[in-house]
């Protein structure tokens, strides 16, 4: 845990788009969400306990450090990348489905979704660190993995039969 600590930390300070990107190719933790996600849907539950499995224990092990508020975004982050990607994903399985009304429905939420989500994630740069541990990037990966959550049903739902 120590290890990727330093390495979420080494790597806030790339872009976010470099981030996301060279983070996102943590096998291990992809494979700890998804794993997740299968016995969820083997349970026929949502996946929402799937949700900060890779953050949560990244900022416990940065409070134990010190109270580094940088790190803690850092963290969630990390594990936004990983939603954003499977977020992308539900969205081909979506489009793949072949229902025109259902893929011009999900493309227009799409079109304000990200700038509605940073919109409202935000203020939680503005209220007192720790209140939600990460911040903005916090919010942004449990509103993009929420996302991800009802695309991954939905890309289902349409590729059913």
């Amino acid at each position: 845990m120590k290890f990727k600590l330093a390495a979420v930390i080494l790597v806030a300070s790339l872009p976010f788009a470099s981030m996301a990107s060279a983070k996102s190719t943590v096998s291990s933790d992809v494979a700890k969400i998804d794993a997740c996600l299968k016995k969820s849907e083997e349970t026929g539950g949502f996946g929402g306990a799937c949700v900060g499995l890779v953050a949560d224990p990244c900022i416990k092990a940065a409070l134990g450090v010190s109270d580094d508020v940088a790190a803690w975004r850092s963290c969630a982050a990390f594990e936004l990348a990983i939603w954003t990607r499977k977020m992308d994903e539900a969205l081909k399985m979506v489009q793949n489905g072949g229902f025109p009304d259902k893929i011009k429905a999900v493309k227009d939420a799409q079109a304000t979704f990200a700038a509605s989500r940073d919109r409202f994630c935000a203020v939680f740069d503005t209220v007192e660190p720790g209140m939600y541990r990460g911040d903005a990037n916090y919010c942004r990966m449990r509103e993009t993995a929420n996302r991800a959550l009802s695309l991954i049903k939905l890309g289902a739902a349409v590729n059913e039969h």
